[in-house]
C-alpha cells in the first residue's frame, strides 16, 4: 500500500483543543474554588480571634473587704513598722566619692563628716545632765544571719549599734532596716591577725602579710560594699589584736574620709592622724561565751563605765547574746548608768 492510500491523522490543530477543555477544565474550576473557599475561611476566623470570639471568659473576681489591725502586717514588701525614732535614709550625697565597686565615705566640703551625720543623735535634754557614766555596745557580724539581726534591731534598744560585714547578703537593704530601727551602723572590717594566719576571714580580708596597696585594696572593697555608716570596727582573731602597719592603714583611712574608728588599742602617739575619733574597746563578747559568762562581761562593762565614765563593749550578734543584752540594759537606769550610741564615746558627746 502506497503512502498516499494510507488512511489520515487526524489534524493536531483541531484535536488538541477539544481533548485538553474535556480533560482538565473541571478540575482547574473546583482548584480555584476551593482555594478561594480555604481564603475566606481563615479570613473569617484571623478576625474572629482579632474579636476575642475563640477566647474563654475572664474569671470572676470577688473583692473582700478586710479589716486591717492598727500595725501593718511583716511582709516581704514591709517587715515592720517603722521607728518613730529612726534614722533619716542614707547615704548623703555630699558624703560619697564613687568608684567601680561602689560609693566610698568621705568628708563634705562644708566639713560634716560621716561620724557626724550618721551617728544617732543622742535625745535633747531640758537641763545639763549630770556626769552619769556611758556605756555603749557594738553588735558585730550583722547582716551574716539576717533572722537574728532582725530579731536584735527589732529587740535591742535603739540607742544600741551595728556593725555590718562587707560579706552580707542585700546589704543595702539591710543597713536600711537598722537604720529604719533608729540604730547607727558600722563597718565590721574583716581581719586576720598575725596570730590567727589560718583564720577564715574571707577572701577580701585584711592580712599582715599583705602590702600596703594589697590592703588598701582590700579595705576600699570593704568600704564601698554599702553607704551610710558612721565608722569602722577592727577586730582580728580571739584576741581581737591588728598590726601596727594595718592599724596605721585604718587609722589614716578613717581619718581621711571622716569615719570612726573602733579596736582593741588606741592609736600609736606618733601616728600619722592623731585627729582620728578613736575608741578602745574594752570588752569582746565572743560568739561561744556561755550565758553566766555574758553577764560576766557586761557586769565588768558596767564597772568599767563608772570607774572612767564611759566604756565601750562588742558582742557577736547571737540569740543568746540577745537575751542577756536585753535584760542588761533593762537595768542600766537603776545603777545610774546611761547607754548611748558608739558614736556618742567616739565624738565624746553628753
Amino acid at each position: 500500500m502506497s503512502m498516499s492510500e494510507a488512511t489520515p491523522l487526524p489534524s493536531l490543530e483541531s484535536s488538541s483543543p477539544t481533548a485538553i477543555q474535556g480533560s482538565s477544565g473541571p478540575h482547574a474550576s473546583f482548584a480555584i474554588a476551593m482555594s478561594v473557599l480555604t481564603l475566606m475561611t481563615l479570613g473569617a476566623l484571623g478576625i474572629a480571634w482579632h474579636k476575642g470570639w475563640f477566647r474563654a471568659p475572664p474569671l470572676p473576681t470577688v473583692i473582700v473587704p478586710i479589716d486591717w489591725p492598727g500595725e501593718p502586717i511583716v511582709t516581704s514588701a514591709a517587715r515592720r513598722p517603722l521607728s518613730p525614732h529612726g534614722l533619716p535614709p542614707a547615704p548623703d550625697p555630699r558624703l560619697i566619692e564613687i568608684i567601680p565597686e561602689g560609693v566610698l565615705p568621705i568628708r563634705a566640703d562644708d566639713g560634716a563628716t560621716p561620724l557626724s551625720v550618721y551617728a544617732r543623735p543622742l535625745p535633747p535634754q531640758a537641763e545639763p545632765a549630770p556626769m552619769e557614766p556611758r556605756v555603749a555596745i557594738i553588735l558585730r557580724g550583722a547582716g551574716i544571719g539576717q533572722l537574728a539581726t532582725l530579731e536584735a534591731i527589732l529587740r535591742l534598744p535603739s540607742d544600741m549599734s551595728f556593725a555590718l560585714s562587707p560579706y552580707a547578703r542585700e546589704i543595702d537593704r539591710q543597713s536600711g532596716e537598722i537604720r529604719e530601727e533608729g540604730h547607727e551602723v558600722f563597718l565590721d572590717v574583716p581581719l586576720i591577725s598575725r596570730e590567727q594566719i589560718f583564720e577564715d576571714a574571707g577572701p577580701k580580708a585584711l592580712m599582715p602579710t599583705a602590702g600596703e596597696a594589697e590592703n588598701l585594696t582590700r579595705l576600699k572593697w570593704s568600704m564601698a560594699r554599702v553607704a551610710g555608716y558612721a565608722g569602722l570596727l577592727a577586730i582580728s582573731g580571739s584576741d581581737g589584736l591588728i598590726t601596727p602597719d594595718v592599724k596605721d592603714l585604718l587609722t589614716r583611712q578613717a581619718e581621711t574620709r571622716g569615719l570612726g574608728l573602733v579596736t582593741h588599742s588606741l592609736p600609736d602617739k606618733t601616728t600619722s592622724a592623731p585627729q582620728t575619733n578613736h575608741a578602745r574597746i574594752d570588752i569582746l563578747i565572743h560568739r561561744d561565751v556561755p550565758p553566766n559568762g555574758i553577764d560576766e562581761a557586761l557586769e565588768r562593762l558596767t564597772a568599767e563605765a563608772k570607774k572612767n565614765g564611759s566604756a565601750l563593749g562588742v558582742a557577736v550578734i547571737t540569740p543568746l547574746a540577745i537575751e542577756r543584752l536585753k535584760k542588761w540594759s533593762e537595768g542600766l537606769a537603776a545603777q545610774g548608768v546611761r547607754l548611748v550610741p558608739a558614736s556618742a564615746v567616739l565624738l565624746q558627746q553628753r
